[in-house]
């Protein structure tokens, strides 16, 4: 018996006293960290050695209460005449302990698979730029995309015709190599054929072996009233294609929103500085603003802040899948216009024989 050895408790970070429950926690927490497909470090493979022992006594109530009562000598066959192979289920309580679904604890947990799946395709993204104006009414676009599709010489195989198509030498056609490490095995994928199980002797002309192909196509895209900068429309099946016969992937269409001259977007509302002259303000005149629907009048008053903001309710952008609009904020921006000389010598008269204390009183009081 190997006196150096760690007590299996410990080995677990678990108490004596734990249920089956936390065990199989423990352990499956553990075989995680340090399996060495996973943990690349020098003694990750002797630790999920360890690991793995120690569970296969303690998940089991006979060998635990053997192990309670005798320690490890409970399995050491010079102190009690017999030999009991903690390892001959190994594979069994490691599947159990992680309730798998396929059967093969390392295709389930580490990503193996000797199974062909009709794996999705991926995703693609592309970016196009609008005009402002484009997102508060909306546009419907004509696109020129390459689209990928399924090569129609190999039909997705890279090869150029199905006698050119051989089985892996390596890994006899299955995709994978079994590595054995002391009592256990790993899978790994085939570096010869990259796990497709088959080589290929004489590429296809159109592809290239690459097995897509792309095509130039024209597609209609609805770009809908108060998109937001940033946001992307989806065309389904107009990613890439699957080899495995899944589904295509999505084209996503990622939209920039130019600037504006004049506009200046906060979330749906619409910012807009207007000069506005002093004497419209005094004579409390009706001036044209220009909205994005067209230009609108308002009437000014003598009593509006020279900094203030005039709300035109619904004349911002369109609310996304509502029936509502932002607001159009029109900032005033006061000026003072030009006045000739005769002009002057006649509103500084006015100015003179008007009445205006508020300086004065503001003064006083000060």
């Amino acid at each position: 018996m190997n006196k150096n050895k760690r007590d299996y408790y410990e080995i677990l970070g678990i108490s004596k006293d734990a249920t089956e429950k936390d065990i199989k926690s423990a352990y499956r927490k553990l075989a995680m960290q340090y399996h060495p497909d996973r943990n690349k470090a020098p003694d990750a493979e002797e630790k999920f050695k360890e690991i793995s022992e120690a569970y296969e006594v303690l998940s089991d109530p006979d060998k635990r209460a053997k192990y309670d009562k005798f320690g490890h000598s409970a399995f050491d066959q010079s102190s009690f005449g017999y030999s009991e192979d903690i390892f001959a289920d190994f594979f069994k309580s490691f599947k159990d302990s992680f309730s798998f679904d396929s059967g093969n604890p390392f295709e389930d947990i580490f990503g193996f698979s000797s199974r062909k799946r009709n794996t999705r395709g991926e995703d693609l993204q592309m970016n196009i730029t609008i005009d402002f104006m484009d997102a508060v009414h909306g546009k419907n676009t004509s696109l020129k995309l390459n689209k990928t599709e399924i090569c129609s010489n190999c039909k997705g195989s890279g090869a150029e015709s199905e006698n050119d198509i051989q089985t892996c030498d390596r890994c006899n056609g299955g995709g994978q190599i079994e590595q054995r490490m002391g009592f256990f095995s790993t899978i790994r994928t085939c570096n010869k054929c990259g796990g497709t199980g088959k080589l290929i002797r004489k590429i296809c002309h159109v592809c290239n072996a690459s097995g897509y192909e792309r095509k130039q196509v024209i597609q209609n895209v609805e770009i809908p009233a108060g998109i937001r900068n940033g946001q992307s429309l989806k065309l389904n099946g107009f990613g890439m294609p699957s080899l495995n016969g899944g589904k295509p992937g999505d084209l996503y269409i990622k939209i920039i929103i130019k600037s504006h001259k004049y506009y200046e977007r906060i979330n749906d509302d619409i910012i807009l500085n207007v000069p506005i002259s002093i004497k419209s303000i005094i004579l409390e005149e009706e001036v044209e603003i220009p909205t994005p629907y067209g230009k609108t009048k308002i009437k000014l008053n003598k009593n509006i802040k020279l900094d203030g903001v005039i709300k035109l309710s619904g004349y911002g952008f369109p609310i996304l899948n509502t029936k509502h609009k932002g607001d159009l904020i029109v900032s005033i921006k006061p000026y003072i216009p030009t006045f000739n000389k005769n002009d002057m010598n006649d509103l500084t008269n006015i100015l003179n024989n008007s009445k205006d204390d508020t300086y004065k009183k503001w003064l006083d009081e000060f």
